[in-house]
């Protein structure tokens, strides 16, 4: 059985250091563009809460508007009830007047900024996944073929990227290795539309699942490169 990674007491206070508040803006009003997002990730982020992806008011979801314009779910909100007035519409780094972005805006702003087929972003603590960021265990996604073809292989990031360097979180993504754990803290997915980020994120959860579960019966046995091999060829190529 894999050790529990505990934060030290130095990576906690760090934790608690409060992002810094972005400056306010006027927004004018919403193009139709907007409203329809604003509804589809509320339906989704309600989703993921029903589905324990998603819990109380934590974990943020966003969707890219228009080049450097983006939707992002909003700090204190129940994730169960979020309607699309409690989004918050960041655009060229600023905040619409009167709303409380996620602390995850900047790291989700230097996604976009660094990946433009990226879409949607959402980090996440589902109880499986998280378990992987928070143990030495290794989540391998090459014991389903739906979990590779999803997931490809998942990164594991050092928790401290989250707070001194965000920008080599954007650099360590790309839309061909979408998913990544933060030690200790989430999970990372990125998606073409908000749609494809939910369902990697649903994926991501199962696998993470079917794999504990596994250990208990005996020793997992991941598919060998040559399987790999044919599902890049088919499905990834």
């Amino acid at each position: 059985m894999a050790a529990v990674v505990f934060l030290t007491e130095e990576q906690l206070a760090i934790g608690e250091t409060a992002a810094p508040e972005l400056e306010e803006f006027d927004p004018g009003p919403a193009t139709s563009r907007e409203r329809s997002l604003r509804r589809e990730l509320c339906d989704f982020i309600r989703r993921g809460y029903h589905q324990r992806l998603l819990t109380s008011n934590a974990g943020s979801f966003s969707v890219r508007v228009e080049n450097d314009s983006f939707l992002i779910s909003t700090k204190l909100v129940d994730r169960a009830t979020i309607s699309p007035d409690q989004l918050a519409l960041i655009q060229n780094g600023r905040r619409a007047r009167g709303t409380r972005p996620s602390g995850a805006c900047l790291l989700h702003r230097l996604i976009y900024q660094k990946h433009p087929g990226i879409q949607a972003i959402v980090n996440a603590t589902p109880v499986n996944t998280t378990a992987f960021s928070a143990s030495a265990a290794r989540l391998d996604t090459r014991t389903i073929p739906e979990s590779y073809i999803f997931l490809r292989d998942v990164a594991v990031l050092p928790f401290s990227w989250v707070y001194d360097a965000p920008e080599k979180i954007a650099d360590a993504m790309s839309p061909e290795f979408p998913i990544a754990l933060i030690e200790n803290y989430c999970a990372l997915v990125l998606g073409k539309t908000i749609l494809d980020a939910f369902d990697r994120l649903e994926v991501l959860e199962s696998t993470a699942e079917a794999v504990i579960l596994s250990c208990s019966l005996g020793k997992v046995r991941p598919m060998g490169d040559e399987v790999i091999e044919e599902l890049i060829a088919s499905f990834l190529a």
